[in-house]
């Protein structure tokens, strides 16, 4: 088994529960790790039997870039649903981080992780 990280992907995007965020967007990044077993791959030394990391960005920057949600942990969730589904995999975790919120605090992000298994737990 092994995992497949794809770390910091940048979007702007339109999330969030106010007008505003809805209308000026904002920057998010995610990471995903993805867990499978190298040694279908590995063998062979073949794309086909791996994980196309380019199709997984293609992926991602698709539903961040051309979708709108209110919440990050909606995002996040429908992200890991998709990822897990969409490719042959036992597990994906996406981490969400949203770099500017609306809130009167200092801080560098907010951030939500979620994880899913390929039998939906």
């Amino acid at each position: 088994m092994g995992i497949l990280t794809i770390k910091n992907l940048v979007f702007y995007g339109y999330h969030g529960v106010q007008d505003f965020e809805k209308e000026l967007g904002g920057r998010f990044e995610v990471d995903v790790k993805i867990r499978y077993p190298f040694s279908r791959c590995s063998s062979e030394d073949t794309l086909h039997k791996a994980v196309d990391y380019q199709a997984v960005y293609a992926e991602v920057k698709d539903m961040v870039t051309g979708r709108k949600y209110h919440l990050i942990e909606t995002l996040a969730d429908h992200l890991a649903d998709l990822l897990v589904q969409k490719f042959d995999v036992d597990e994906v975790t996406v981490v969400l981080r949203k770099k500017k919120v609306p809130i009167d605090a200092v801080l560098d992000f907010v951030e939500v992780e979620v994880t899913r298994k390929k039998d939906g737990s």
